[in-house]
């Protein structure tokens, strides 16, 4: 058991950092998954993306009657270790994304080295506020003396976003809108693009986490983002997952205020792709050219 621990790590450990209700239980699940033999990867990302439950009750049971007391100790150090660097990088003012980037790079690239001194400051010094991903792992690169590749690392963090992407798919289709502004507390129909928003954000637990705010106007959540320092301009490129505003010119033209929200699907051939709803009073995918000037901006997270 405890040779297969660290490949074990690199492989599951990530698949709670997207939820801080998982993120609570760390220890059983990544134990309790060790015991039942390291999921592929593949399995990894279902879990990610909602289609795979685990019981977690159930695995922390099987965690406390074949782990050892040295094995759990070690993986107490991972949860402690990743406590302490989203302590660290929020003291910097780092936004939960770069939190969750300075995870994902500890516990897959960078745990053989969690131990050496001053590991966390170095590893918090590689970020900076404005900063894009090939930036970053030149960084981490330099201070640890890896070779991890940018693109590897940019798609990894895609896939861990696209768990809303994923509920947002899930309701193609679905006209007028009555189980998202019902879901949020409308007695009768109103716009309802950003309750579908919400309600997404909720399935992913990403209300709860405080990751995303529950809003039914499109301003109010402009305003939440930006207050949060979780706002990405509207020229920049986004990633799968990011929640996208609208500016409409319409015949009042542009007036700087939020007109429409969606969630950003994927980033393809100079082109952003969406799940909106009430899109045509439904749920539908559209696509605008990446800095298209009706997009306000981004909501990350």
């Amino acid at each position: 058991m405890s040779v297969s621990i660290g490949a074990a790590l690199k492989k599951i450990a990530v698949a709670v950092l997207t939820d801080k209700k998982l993120r609570n239980t760390v220890l059983g699940i990544i134990l309790g998954v060790i015991i039942i033999i390291v999921m592929p990867f593949a399995a990894i990302i279902a879990l990610f993306n909602g289609s795979i439950e685990i019981d977690t009750d159930r695995l922390h049971s099987m965690v406390v009657e074949n782990l050892s007391e040295e094995e759990r100790s070690r993986l107490q150090f991972v949860e402690d270790t990743m406590n302490d660097i989203e302590l660290r990088m929020s003291e910097n003012e780092y936004d939960s994304r770069q939190i969750l980037a300075a995870q994902v790079l500890y516990v897959t690239m960078l745990s053989e080295q969690a131990s050496d001194p001053g590991f966390i400051d170095k590893l918090v010094g590689c970020f900076s506020l404005e900063q894009t991903d090939v930036q970053l792992i030149a960084n981490v690169n330099r201070a640890f003396g890896t070779d991890i590749s940018a693109d590897e690392f940019t798609k990894f963090m895609s896939s861990i976003h696209k768990k809303i992407v994923s509920i947002a798919l899930s309701q193609l289709g679905n006209e007028g809108g009555e189980a998202f502004w019902s879901w949020y507390g409308f007695e009768s129909r109103v716009e309802w693009c950003a309750c579908f928003v919400s309600w997404c954000a909720n399935e992913c637990g990403y209300l709860d986490s405080g990751q995303i705010p529950k809003f039914a106007s499109c301003g109010t959540g402009v305003e939440w983002f930006k207050d949060h320092e979780q706002w990405l301009d509207g020229s920049e490129t986004p990633s799968s997952g990011m929640i996208i505003f609208f500016d409409w010119d319409d015949e009042e033209g542009q007036d700087g205020w939020s007109d429409h929200v969606g969630i950003v699907e994927k980033v393809e051939d100079g082109r952003v792709h969406t799940v909106e709803g009430n899109s045509g009073d439904a749920c539908r995918q559209r696509s605008y050219p990446i800095g298209h000037y009706e997009i306000l901006g981004y909501g990350t997270y």
